[in-house]
Order: structure tokens, then sequence, then C-alpha cells
């Protein structure tokens, strides 16, 4: 019998094998290029939730410290934030409230905030340890200072750190703006997670010139840094967040977060008073509850 070496077909065949070789190795590609994807997405996901609690934590400090310097306070106790007349659980959380010096009149001057062994507002918000602000004058002067910093303090379990600086940059009738920075910012969560936090935000409140305060709101631009075990992640606030003065949360507004290159948006919705958020990364949609 003969054999024939058929030079076209040894080429077809060879042709057809690296041809297999190369799809079977191109998806081998794809799939990992699309783990690695999968991956970075996931991180970025878990990044954007962790920098939305982490600053819902020091806006928190932000309102308290505003909270005390804007009205007079309750005996023994603080008064937080005001609510709708219709919610059911009126948001108080007292605690122990005391000024050195004692007088209005003196300045400057240290509050103390002590939530001493935990309160818990009507929201479910437990506060526990103490707030300690420093006041180079009221606050509502142009100029003004509140260095706020913690001792063994929580929120819902969670430990505080660092040091927030809130300046009143303008008190005109037409524009009242404070700026409130982090330095040095640490979160340690009940699981033991941590996260380093700093950034600058402007906080403009809008009182809409009428005599009922539950349409007035704060508007909020700014950046910061936050680092966890997976990086640095960039935060910029792309549309100014909005809170209505008698809502706790944020209510409209967007916030970019990036890591590695890699860029999420957060969505703080259309205006409704909820804790709620919608996280967009590539593909993927997940919403957070804050």
């Amino acid at each position: 019998m003969k054999h024939y070496f058929n030079t076209n077909k040894v080429l077809s065949v060879t042709a057809l094998a690296i041809g297999a070789i190369t799809i079977f190795f191109a998806c081998k590609k794809d799939d990992a290029k699309s783990g690695a994807d999968d991956k970075k997405d996931n991180n970025t996901i878990s990044a954007a939730v962790s920098e939305a609690n982490v600053n819902a934590i020091y806006e928190d400090v932000f309102n308290a410290s505003i909270d005390y310097n804007r009205r007079e306070l309750p005996p023994g106790g603080r008064k937080a934030p005001e609510q709708a007349d219709t919610d059911p659980n009126p948001n108080v959380c007292y605690g122990v409230f005391t000024a050195e010096p004692g007088d209005v009149l003196t300045y400057p001057k240290t509050l103390t905030i002590d939530f001493e062994n935990g309160c818990t507002d009507g929201r479910g918000i437990t506060r526990k340890g103490k707030l300690k602000i420093k006041l180079t004058s009221i606050l509502w002067l142009q100029d003004a200072k509140a260095t706020v910093t913690f001792e063994n303090y929580f929120v819902n379990g969670i430990k505080v750190e660092g040091t927030v600086v809130i300046t009143t940059t303008s008190w005109l009738s037409a524009k009242k703006t404070f700026t409130y920075a982090v330095t040095d910012g640490k979160v340690t969560y009940p699981n033991g997670y941590t996260a380093t936090y700093s950034g600058t935000r402007t906080v403009e409140y809008k009182d809409n010139n009428t005599v009922d305060t539950k349409d007035d709101l704060f508007e909020i631009t700014g950046n910061a840094l936050l680092k966890d075990s997976l990086g640095t992640a960039t935060v910029a606030i792309t549309t100014p967040l909005k809170r209505g003065l008698i809502c706790p949360w944020i209510q409209s507004g967007e916030v970019t977060v990036t890591l590695n290159g890699h860029s999420g948006k957060l969505n703080y919705g259309n205006g409704e008073c909820d804790k709620k958020a919608t996280l967009t990364v590539g593909d993927k949609t997940k919403e957070i509850t804050l």
C-alpha cells in the first residue's frame, strides 16, 4: 500500500489544530479576564459600600456638633436633629452634656457629649462614649471652628477615631456654608474590619427663605480617601448630595468611588427620605442600606 505525503492536507489539519488551540487559549484568556474583571468589580463594590457607611458616621458627627450649637439644649441631654411630625419614633438620644467654661459668653470652650454606656435614638442608631468639641467661638460666626475628637466612641458597635474640624466659611443670610475635614479617621467594625479615612466636604445650608424649616436642606460637595486591605479608594462627589434638614439620610446626588483604576457610582436616589442607595459597577447593580 502506497502512502502519499499530502502537503495540503497536513497544512489544513495543522491550521485547524492551531485554530483550535488559539480558540482554546482565547477562551481561557477571556475566562481569566472575566474573572479578573469580576474581582475588580467586587472589590470596588466593597470599597463603595464601606465609604458610604464610613462617611455616614462622620457626617453624623458633623450633624451632632451643628445640632448642639444651633438649638437650646434640653436639661442633661441632647436632642437629635428634627424630623417630620409624622414620625412615630422621636429621634431623641439623651446623653450627658457639659460645657467648660459653663457660661454662654466665654470662648474658647469645650463641650463634652457623653453617651455613657450607649443610647439608641428612634431610628435605631446607638451612640456610645464621648464626643469632645472645642469651639473657638459660636459656630454661627464667620471663621469659627469646632474641633471634634473621640473618647472610646462607638456608633452601632463601630469604633470611631480621628479628628473632625468644622469651619464656618460663610454665615450670610443668603448663604450659610461649613466645611468639615476628617483627618486620621479610622473605623473598626465588630467583625475586625478596619479602614482609615480622610477628606474634606463643603456643606451649604439652604433655608429657602420660608418660615417652615421642613423645606430647608443641606447640599454637600467634596472628596475623600478610604484605605483598607483592598487598597486606597478615591471618592469624589460628582453630583452634589442633598439632604433635607428633617431627614437623617442623603436623599439625592451621586458619588464616584475609584479603586485601583476601577470605578463605581453610588446614587442616592431622587429625593425620598430613606436609607437606600444604588451602587453601579460595570454591569453590576446593587442596592445598599446605609
